[in-house]
């Protein structure tokens, strides 16, 4: 796998190293509905704190990438791909520009993003673990064609609030992908 810019119809998906990823991220942190819905804790965070937290990219292990719509500069959320087990990659998505959202972002960068991953990579199986309380990324993983294979009941607390979570499990395998794929196009 490589870590290029990839582009989609309405974006570009640029490649983020370690700093980049964290100044572009860090002032996410004091949105707190953005930052509960990406990370499960809307907790304040200080810049030493959430260095060490936000997945930062590793070359051949974790990529990070800037949303950016096509003509712009400023991203408007991030795409994660963390390798992981046998030929499998976990995926996390957040768009956090308000104006972009419920305009079929995640799809369309999710979509561009798994077709790269199984041209460019031998990884085989696919994952996410959503929050229950995430309905956009839920109702997204099923739009794909994600298959939810099981619940961590009562996974995460959100130190902030006190709230606990429940984490759901999907997964999809590249034999679905392409078999979906097919459909479509056929």
């Amino acid at each position: 796998m490589d870590e290029a810019r990839i582009e989609t119809e309405r974006f570009d998906l640029v490649p983020l190293n370690v700093w980049q990823a964290f100044r572009l991220t860090y002032p996410w942190t004091r949105d707190t509905e953005f930052i509960t819905s990406f990370s499960g804790s809307g907790a304040p965070r200080s810049r030493w704190r959430w260095f060490r937290e936000m997945v930062r990219p590793k070359k051949r292990k974790r990529f990070v990438h800037a949303i950016v719509p096509r003509g712009q500069t400023v991203a408007i959320g991030i795409h994660i791909m963390s390798l992981s087990g046998y030929r499998s990659c976990r995926f996390g998505i957040g768009i956090h520009d308000r104006s972009w959202r419920r305009k079929g972002v995640a799809r369309e960068v999710r979509t561009r993003m798994i077709d790269h991953l199984f041209e460019n990579s031998g990884v085989e199986r696919l994952y996410a673990e959503v929050a229950a309380s995430n309905l956009p990324s839920v109702f997204n993983c099923q739009k794909l064609g994600f298959a939810n294979v099981g619940t961590l009941h009562r996974a995460q607390c959100d130190p902030a609030t006190g709230q606990v979570h429940d984490m759901l499990i999907f997964e999809m395998f590249r034999e679905e992908w392409v078999r979906r794929k097919a459909e479509r196009n056929g």
